[in-house]
């Protein structure tokens, strides 16, 4: 049995009125699932999201957050998987400082704070998704999530 759960990227907040800068965030993360009781790595094994040529006011942050559209993966048929099945590691942090998450369809999860007045950053990323259990069928599985950049008075 094969299963492939994905995660696409659905558009990002802009910082406050002049206030800028240039942020890259990871397109899309596999976990292909070959047994349904374990653990899945993401795939690629290692994403990054960053920021450069932040122009903030002055004192202020950047904080980069995520959230799943919806509360489940879309499933090609038969039981859905959670979206809270998804956590990420902080594996590197630069320029502030990263968490460890689980995704929440109810509220934004924090995954990186800036160090007040840095103009660049980033924080490396490993993706999980846990054992989906039975009930699941293969096939591709889908899930967009958001991303939330804010400039936050720390």
């Amino acid at each position: 049995m094969s299963l492939l759960a994905s995660l696409a990227v659905a558009g990002a907040v802009p910082a406050v009125a002049q206030e800028t800068v240039t942020i890259s965030v990871p397109w899309a993360v596999s976990f292909p699932v070959t047994d349904v009781s374990r653990s899945t790595g993401g795939a690629p094994e290692v994403t990054t999201v960053s920021f450069s040529n932040a122009t903030l006011s002055p004192g202020r942050a950047l904080r980069i957050s995520v959230q799943p559209d919806a509360a489940a993966f879309t499933p090609p048929g038969g039981a859905s998987i959670p979206a809270s099945n998804v956590s990420w590691s902080n594996l590197g942090a630069n320029g502030g400082i990263g968490t460890n998450g689980t995704l929440s369809s109810s509220s934004y999860a924090l995954v990186f704070q800036s160090d007040p007045a840095r103009t660049s950053g980033h924080i490396d990323l490993g993706w999980a998704l846990a054992a989906p259990g039975g009930g699941v069928r293969g096939g591709n599985h889908q899930l967009t999530i958001r991303w939330k950049v804010e400039s936050i008075n720390p």
